[in-house]
């Protein structure tokens, strides 16, 4: 009962390192359909549509997978999103265990600084107070899965739902995490 369609880009050329990323990045792109396929509805019309588009940096290369996944029930659409990074130089995926020289303080920073930054990006509450944050916010892999290194830090990406509806994403200063930076990958800022 549905449709899909994932537009998304590969490296050019071939060699063991390119083949290598384009192997994860063809398979992220089949694992988005693979994510809503399963699940989608089995008794109104559907369709999922995902753009995937790559960025480069300094040692590495990034896949960005955005997208709606949309049918005729309530709460609809559903945002989607999905990232992998690579180190250009050896093919190998960009993690929060091998980028930080210490992973629980990188994501402990990566919670304080979206504490700080997405009331500043997106409005807080129309009531008065401060913003009360939960579970969403804790310093853990599953908060955190979704980024990309731009040119003015680490770009956060959210889920849809994590903060409320829609995509919502934040950009975390290379300078609140370069201590933590791994020496191998110092060049990604």
């Amino acid at each position: 009962m549905g449709h899909w369609v994932v537009r998304y880009q590969r490296l050019a050329g071939s060699g063991p390192i390119i083949d290598r990323i384009n192997e994860v990045i063809d398979a992220e792109a089949r694992g988005q359909v693979s994510t809503y396929d399963a699940s989608a509805s089995k008794t109104t019309d559907w369709t999922l549509d995902i753009d995937g588009v790559l960025g480069f940096r300094p040692v590495t290369v990034s896949a960005l997978f955005t997208g709606l996944y949309d049918t005729d029930l309530p709460n609809m659409p559903f945002h989607t999103v999905g990232t992998r990074v690579f180190d250009t130089r050896s093919g190998i995926l960009i993690s929060w265990d091998n980028l930080f020289v210490n992973k629980q303080e990188g994501l402990n920073r990566l919670s304080e600084a979206t504490r700080e930054i997405l009331p500043q990006t997106y409005a807080p509450p129309s009531r008065t107070g401060v913003w009360q944050f939960g579970s969403e916010i804790a310093p853990v892999d599953a908060n955190y899965r979704y980024w990309i290194p731009t040119d003015g830090g680490i770009e956060l990406h959210f889920a849809d739902w994590q903060f409320g509806r829609g995509q919502s994403w934040i950009t975390v200063p290379w300078e609140r995490v370069r201590d933590l930076i791994a020496p191998e990958f110092q060049a990604i800022i």
